[in-house]
């Protein structure tokens, strides 16, 4: 789930605030009522921001469902997304998570810095203005990456790219 404050990012001032949840990988969702749904939201937010948000009450909502609407990518194919920079046509940009970027985001977050990496190229100003780099990977998901390589290392009889994928193991 992302969650969105759009108050803040529109700079709105008043007594209301208006939010934006996605949820992701949501199937179970789409079998809910439009109100379930919303009372799922509410149940959500007051878990996350507490107190002040229990207080609060849901005065309009709109549900969305897009099913399947999240992008699938596949082992490798990375090397095939374009680049923000068209290499074919000077004047030609890309935005989205489709997209190649050294920044490590991924899906609306990738998009948005993608668009912000087109819009620097389109202006002339340097790389990376206006986008925040990404922390350090936190020390339990650096441990993760590392176990994965290792054990694709030996599975692959020491060549990673002999090793089976994920993807190998969910074929039914």
């Amino acid at each position: 789930m992302t969650m969105f404050d759009i108050t803040k990012l529109h700079e709105l001032d008043g007594e209301t605030s208006i939010i934006e949840l996605d949820y992701y990988h949501a199937n179970s969702l789409l079998l809910m009522s439009d109100e379930d749904i919303v009372d799922k939201a509410k149940q959500d937010l007051d878990t996350i921001l507490g107190e002040e948000a229990r207080r609060a009450k849901v005065t309009d909502a709109a549900v969305v469902r897009l099913p399947n609407a999240v992008n699938w990518y596949s082992p490798g194919s990375y090397s095939n997304m374009p680049d923000v920079k068209s290499s074919s046509l000077h004047n030609v940009f890309f935005a989205g998570d489709i997209c190649r970027s050294r920044h490590g985001s991924w899906s609306q977050e990738k998009a948005y810095v993608t668009g912000i990496e087109a819009a620097n190229e389109i202006l002339g100003r340097p790389e990376g203005t206006g986008i925040i780099k990404l922390q350090p990977d936190e020390l339990h998901v650096s441990f993760g990456r590392d176990g994965l390589s290792a054990a694709k290392t030996v599975l692959g009889l020491g060549d990673v790219t002999r090793a089976p994928s994920l993807v190998d193991f969910l074929a039914i």
